[in-house]
């Protein structure tokens, strides 16, 4: 009976050592806790999708050498560039349009150097890249780099906008040699003033099939502000059925941009 109430006094004493212990962790802890580093929410990482490359379609070559035109035998060349990255751009992208022989040589070679705008899908064009005395051409390609480093604007920046609106198409004579002209309007859309805005056009016939291609360049547009523009290249052999014009310009050039001083709602 002794032995069995010592048993119980030791058992009792441990059962109020043990919660007097837990009761001092919980206030130490209690104490502490703020100044513990807290563990992160770690949520599934959102990987940015690598950028597309810039894809290159319809490369449409147009001789001119069965009736040769003022500046002799030449061949206009152009391409659809497809730049399937909505958020990023270039504004260096060398492009080279060479002129072959049939056995692949290349007997002229024209570089240019062009800019991609972000989710954009325009025309880049060559025009009366000359075809060397003693040569004879085949065919047409376009060059363009394996490796370019575009740039990635954020959401919030807005792209260039134009509106083009084509008025008369005529069939004019420069000596004896005939053309088609395209002339037409720009407006900007956009939120800024543009120093130069490019006008790039492709003729079709009624196949849908690229007869002509003429480019232009306007000056200064400002917010709101519209210009004419006139295109012209030789007259194809094929009826004109409509013509596709796209304008743009290149953002990704700062001196593109027009620093007004002054009030800027004084110019509108």
């Amino acid at each position: 009976m002794m032995w069995y109430m010592s048993m119980h006094r030791v058992v009792k004493k441990t059962l109020y050592a043990g919660g007097f212990g837990l009761f001092v962790c919980l206030i130490l802890f209690l104490i502490i806790s703020p100044f513990l580093p807290k563990k992160q929410n770690t949520g599934p990482v959102v990987t940015p999708e690598p950028l597309q490359a810039i894809a290159v379609e319809n490369i449409v070559a147009i001789p001119h050498i069965d009736e040769p035109g003022p500046t002799g035998k030449t061949v206009d060349v152009v391409a659809r560039l497809r730049n399937n990255n909505p958020r990023a751009g270039t504004g260096d992208y060398p492009v080279t349009f060479q002129l072959k022989d049939s056995s692949g040589s290349v007997i002229q070679s024209v570089t240019q150097h062009e800019y991609v705008l972000p989710g954009a899908i325009g025309y880049v064009a060559a025009l009366d890249i000359q075809v060397p005395p003693g040569t004879t051409y085949d065919h047409a390609e376009v060059v363009t780099p394996k490796d370019v480093q575009l740039m990635t604007i954020p959401d919030s920046a807005p792209t260039p906008q134009f509106s083009v609106f084509l008025q008369d198409r005529t069939l004019i004579a420069s000596g004896n040699f005939p053309y088609e002209q395209q002339t037409g309007i720009v407006t900007n859309t956009s939120s800024f003033d543009w120093h130069v805005v490019d006008v790039v056009a492709v003729a079709l016939d009624d196949n849908g099939a690229i007869i002509g291609v003429g480019k232009s360049t306007v000056g200064k547009l400002l917010v709101g502000e519209q210009r004419q523009f006139t295109l012209q290249w030789p007259r194809p052999n094929a009826k004109t059925n409509r013509v596709i014009a796209i304008a743009t310009t290149n953002m990704f050039n700062d001196s593109n941009f027009v620093n007004i001083i002054g009030d800027p709602n004084a110019l509108r």
